[in-house]
């Protein structure tokens, strides 16, 4: 008897195990959605606003929450933060700075990290990128890529009122590779 009732307990068990797993796959994460985000915000000064893709407004940011494609990241004249990436590179954002988190993909074979800084500074340390990856901040109409490790962006507004920016870039480690479509915008200060 007791021999059939372990069975039958097994049996049981083997049953409910089946049927969680079915429930886990059938509820599991809209397809292409990732589960485990590529970044988290942290705040090191008050005053950091978050607006989420999708979403029509800002609200209070709030340290360690998760960061995804599509996502903006604004500080007001005090408030400070950092995107800490999983593959250990990092974006700090200065104050008044407004940046948007443009392309934020792990495929196979390279990591896609692109942030576009409407306003503001931003100081970013690349962790290593493979052939096939991309650490870039675009400012201004122009694109600075990766080359060496760390760079700072920096761009103000331009005091006519037009809403155009003026933006630097500056390597502070290695080389970085900048790209222009905007001529009159971007300059290149080698670190010193």
């Amino acid at each position: 008897m007791t021999r059939h009732m372990h069975r039958g307990t097994s049996s049981t068990g083997a049953l409910l195990v089946a049927i969680v797993v079915a429930v886990v796959v059938a509820v599991g994460a809209p397809a292409g959605a990732s589960t485990t985000p590529l970044a988290n915000l942290k705040i090191t000064h008050d005053g950091v606003s978050i607006k989420h893709k999708g979403q029509s407004s800002f609200a209070t940011a709030k340290d360690g929450a998760a960061i995804r494609q599509g996502d903006t990241i604004k500080t007001d004249t005090t408030g400070k933060a950092e995107i800490d990436y999983t593959d250990g590179s990092l974006t700090r954002l200065g104050t008044s700075t407004v940046y948007t988190i443009s392309k934020l993909t792990n495929d196979t074979g390279g990591r896609h990290t692109q942030g576009t800084l409407s306003v503001g500074q931003t100081w970013n340390r690349a962790a290593k990128v493979s052939e096939t990856g991309s650490f870039e901040v675009k400012a201004g109409g122009t694109t600075a890529a990766v080359e060496g490790t760390a760079f700072v962006v920096t761009c103000t507004p331009v005091p006519n009122g037009a809403q155009q920016v003026t933006c630097t870039v500056t390597a502070v480690v290695d080389n970085v590779k900048v790209d222009s479509d905007a001529w009159s915008v971007t300059s290149v200060t080698p670190a010193t």
